[in-house]
């Protein structure tokens, strides 16, 4: 590169820099106070499971327990579920953890040298995941460059560099993520790009490696991360009528495609070998809860979006100028087009079908910014359409920085909670918009609080409209049961109850599909039982009263409270009740159940299984 021309990209380099060290600077103002907690202790617990406990099942859980009780790294441990046979498996896969590894050799040895404890997790681990964040957005802003340098000039290669950090909630995830796979992978799509635009000058065997090894580390950090195969597969395909002449141009490259699919397949391996070794399956949906899955048939496009929750177009408003760049790339960037269409289309299916389509805790939707570093491809090509006339270029100046300056305070009212990371409503969106001090009602206007251990007290009863919904009494034999279940000489109330033995542990369950009970976004459910536990009789019985909701015959969101006796009835029969808050219900179709339940112990009565529902009075 002569001078002049490094003169000219001056600009973009000194804006990556500035943007860098202010992130760095901002980190070190208000330094994390625990960096490996939530899901990334998930991804990050490989590293003392292997490497100091050699304990990658988990067996011995007291070192797991120390960890979380001695740094809080969360309120209950669902980082990984157990198996029939006592093991646990994780719940996430393991690429962050194998990019940490050198940083977590350095961590051990600088806690030793500094007297911490070397339990993987004081500060000095800590600090070397912070400091690996950090270094990831630096390399990923100068790829992104990079990229960006080869289809535009240094104007437009700055603006999209300033509109990344400044204009969208990469900066939330960069100033709070470190931790995170956002981050991190939008670093690796930056590079999957350069890597893919290399390959296809060159057709160098060393490329085709090095952009396999890329994807193949960012698939196994996140597997839905899949999707980044579709830029390398269809680059250079400027019009999809000419599918057939793309693939003959491929298939002369066959020899490094298969050299690429093998380095894959042994990228991967380690993954798949894990799953076997603990599943006995080479694939296994290690999301063990099926209140969280993928939902193909019925994806939440709409609501990942634009709703008030966590709308990606309402939050972070210049990703929807990206996407209407798509729509210019023809005229500007024929080469990547088809590969970019593709890519956004697919990418945003496999967001909208995850159930959990908020993805829990966060500014903004998180899930697509690693796709950043592909979507500043169309932004660049509006910002450069902009710029080719001068009325257009002033309009359009003023929208993008509107929308920056908007990103930026509605940046500042997220980390100063005026924005709620899950529960945000349109009605709590009007209530703060534009203000620096949350209103005095804001909790009241905000999504249900549901705390991740479930221990919910009940609503506060002003907020609701009771709706009685069914009293399951058994005055005569039940429809499908037999009628020795039914007894008629001892009874709650009515004219009989039903009778539990270890043969047959459960009741008839009061059931309803979530569809058929509300059309809110939760119910409070308070559930009431009799169950006949007589005083002196000598028999041990255990009785538990459950409420839980069913996805295809899998439950979740399950609670449930044992009956004990009642001294002051002299009839035998006591009374077991709770309140019950639904979940983020996945499908319309999941069911809430309520029945009775013979833990242990000999035959008993159970009578008057009693629900009744409290709709919120709010809409929303």
């Amino acid at each position: 590169m002569n001078r002049t021309h490094t003169r000219q990209r001056i600009g973009s380099l000194v804006t990556v820099a500035v943007l860098w060290s202010w992130i760095v600077g901002a980190v070190l103002r208000e330094p994390p106070s625990n960096a490996l907690s939530w899901d990334t202790f998930g991804y990050y617990l490989y590293l003392p499971a292997t490497l100091l406990h050699n304990d990658l099942a988990l067996q011995d859980q007291a070192w797991v327990q120390e960890a979380l009780e001695t740094y809080h790294n969360s309120t209950n441990f669902y980082q990984a579920g157990r198996l029939p046979d006592g093991r646990w498996v994780m719940k996430y896969s393991m690429g962050l953890a194998v990019l940490w590894v050198p940083v977590f050799v350095i961590a051990h040895v600088a806690a030793g040298l500094s007297g911490h404890p070397q339990d993987g997790f004081s500060a000095p681990y800590q600090w070397a995941v912070v400091v690996t964040g950090l270094l990831y957005v630096l390399v990923g802003l100068l790829l992104t460059r990079r990229v960006l340098g080869h289809f535009f000039n240094d104007r437009v290669t700055t603006i999209v560099l300033a509109l990344l950090v400044l204009g969208t909630n990469y900066l939330h995830q960069a100033l709070s993520g470190y931790g995170m796979p956002h981050v991190i992978l939008f670093t690796f799509y930056a590079a999957i790009l350069w890597r893919t635009i290399r390959w296809y000058e060159e057709r160098r065997m060393r490329d085709a490696v090095l952009l396999a090894l890329l994807m193949g580390l960012t698939i196994l950090s996140r597997p839905s991360e899949v999707v980044c195969l579709l830029i390398p597969l269809l680059y250079g395909l400027k019009d999809v009528r000419n599918w057939k002449e793309h693939l003959r141009s491929l298939w002369v490259q066959r020899r490094q495609l298969v050299v690429m699919g093998a380095v894959l397949l042994l990228i991967g391996l380690p993954q798949f070998l894990y799953w076997k070794w603990l599943t006995g399956q080479f694939l296994y949906m290690s999301y063990n809860n099926p209140g969280e899955g993928f939902e193909f048939l019925h994806p939440f496009i709409w609501e990942v979006l634009f709703s008030f929750r966590k709308g990606w177009y309402i939050y972070t408003p210049i990703m929807a100028i990206a996407t209407g760049g798509l729509f210019l790339m023809q005229r500007t960037l024929p080469e990547l087009r088809t590969a970019l269409v593709a890519f956004f289309i697919l990418n945003l299916y496999i967001i909208g079908s995850w159930s959990c389509w908020w993805y829990a805790e966060s500014f903004g939707q998180r899930a697509p910014v690693q796709s950043y570093a592909v979507m500043l491809l169309p932004l660049g090509c509006v910002v450069h359409w902009l710029g080719e006339r001068r009325l257009r270029a002033v309009a359009g100046a003023t929208v993008l920085v509107v929308l920056t300056v908007f990103n930026l305070f509605q940046t500042y009212q997220s980390r100063h909670g005026l924005i709620h990371t899950s529960r945000m409503t349109w009605p709590a969106y009007k209530a703060v918009f534009g203000r620096t001090v949350p209103p005095p009602d804001l909790g009241s206007l905000l999504l249900v609080d549901r705390t991740p251990t479930g221990n919910e007290h009940g609503p506060d009863l002003r907020d609701y409209r009771k709706r009685p919904f069914m009293t399951m009494g058994f005055d005569a034999p039940f429809p499908g049961v037999g009628s020795t279940r039914f007894r008629d000489s001892i009874t709650y109330r009515g004219k009989g109850a039903f009778l539990l033995t270890a043969d047959s542990v459960y009741s008839p369950p009061v059931h309803a599909h979530w569809n058929e009970l509300t059309s809110r976004s939760h119910l409070w459910v308070h559930v009431q039982c009799a169950v006949h536990l007589p005083a002196g009789d000598g028999a041990a019985r255990t009785v538990a009263l459950v409420a839980t909701f069913d996805h295809n015959d899998y439950t979740y969101s399950y609670k449930a409270l044992r009956a004990i006796p009642d001294p002051s009835r002299t009839d035998g029969w006591s009374t077991v009740s709770f309140w019950y808050l639904t979940p983020e219900v996945r499908s319309p179709r999941d069911r809430l159940l309520v029945y009775a339940w013979l833990e242990e112990g000999g035959a008993t009565l159970v009578d008057e299984i009693e629900v009744t529902l409290y709709e919120p009075i709010a809409r929303y």
